[in-house]
């Protein structure tokens, strides 16, 4: 950039401090400050149940809340009233009930909604040193890496959608995929984390087998506890660079549905993995990929309402992913746009390249990619 450029660009930024916005900057501050410890008061109420107590007794007051649950009242108020500040729990004379929005999301197991697993453990030290010495290095810290707690928050991120929308809404969208499945198959999840889509497809498909991936010996491990009793469902701990000899050796060498959910972009080397999905695929079989609806860059970006949660995301957990092992490609939570995964799966050799735009999923596009 030439100096009389960089003139030109510094003279459309403020340089002068308006006193009537210090007050809202200071404001926009705290309000950040408040999403962290918010968000840890919402894991309490998860922890100790008090979500499902709130929408069983409600409306209740702090006493009869804290008689249903055993726990101690002057705790339970403060809860009370720290959640009902929000626009979560409505509150009358004392008395409180969840919005009948929130007792969806926060109580329907069953609904896409459903969410409060997402507000895991509060971010540890030791994750914050490790980013820290990130900037310093350059390498980053895989999913696997970040402890049990992570493991279940990532799980708990998408698995109601997954419920929800995987197999009536998305695979029914891919021409011919469920019928040829419900005959049998092959089913590969490559990043399968705790499992959540695996047993679906495992419930979804009973004649097929299918065949868990994923780096984390925890998420292995807790996969297979909720996968227990699942005749056609197996979990192997692995990646990518593995897909090939644990195909081969555990499937066959040949995987008629390969499913890729948010997993490219946390990759280090993306397309190598596109190329090692390639070559197992087997010709007629899919590749069905979720990824975030990124537009690209910053400004183009801005239309999403979480945007400053997506970043902040990518440093902490997927562009620190991506940049877990040296020369990384360290695309990030925003990285993959839909032009750069068909260039990849171009370049691997697949000929075929569809997106679907869910409507009931407003965060995540699905590709449809095929030989």
């Amino acid at each position: 950039m030439s100096k009389h450029h960089r003139q030109e660009t510094n003279n459309t930024f403020r340089s002068e401090v308006d006193p009537d916005q210090l007050p809202l900057t200071v404001l926009e501050l705290y309000r950040i400050k408040q999403g962290e410890l918010v968000s840890a008061l919402m894991h309490l109420g998860t922890r100790l149940g008090l979500w499902r107590a709130l929408a069983d007794n409600e409306p209740c007051n702090s006493t009869e809340l804290a008689s249903a649950t055993g726990l101690q009242e002057r705790w339970i108020r403060e809860w009370l009233e720290g959640v009902a500040s929000t626009d979560l729990v409505q509150h009358r004379d004392g008395c409180f009930a969840l919005t009948p929005e929130a007792k969806v999301a926060l109580t329907d197991s069953t609904h896409w909604a459903y969410m409060p697993e997402v507000f895991g453990p509060p971010m540890t030290h030791g994750e914050i040193e490790a980013t820290l010495e990130a900037f310093r290095t350059g390498i980053g810290v895989g999913w696997a890496d970040h402890g049990e707690h992570t493991c279940h928050m990532q799980s708990a991120m998408s698995a109601a959608k997954q419920q929800a929308f995987l197999v009536p809404v998305i695979l029914a969208a891919f021409d011919g995929a469920v019928d040829r499945l419900r005959q049998g198959g092959t089913i590969v999840d490559v990043g399968c984390g705790s499992g959540a889509a695996s047993l679906l497809l495992a419930q979804a498909f009973p004649a097929a087998t299918v065949l868990g991936i994923d780096p984390s010996d925890r998420a292995i491990a807790k996969a297979q506890e909720a996968g227990d009793g699942l005749d056609n469902l197996r979990y192997v701990q692995g990646t990518f660079d593995d897909l090939k000899d644990i195909v081969t050796n555990e499937a066959g060498g040949v995987v008629d549905l390969l499913v890729t959910l948010d997993v490219l972009h946390d990759l280090p080397r993306p397309t190598q993995a596109a190329a090692a999905a390639y070559e197992c695929l087997s010709p007629a079989g899919w590749w069905l990929v979720a990824d975030i609806k990124t537009r690209g860059d910053l400004e183009a970006n801005r239309k999403i309402p979480v945007l400053p949660y997506m970043y902040a995301m990518s440093v902490f957990y997927c562009m620190s992913s991506s940049l877990s092992e040296p020369e990384g490609a360290g695309l990030g939570t925003l990285g993959l746009t839909p032009e750069r995964l068909q260039a990849m799966t171009d370049k691997a050799g697949f000929s075929r390249f569809k997106r679907h735009d869910i409507d009931v999923d407003p965060t995540n596009w699905y590709y449809e990619i095929r030989h």
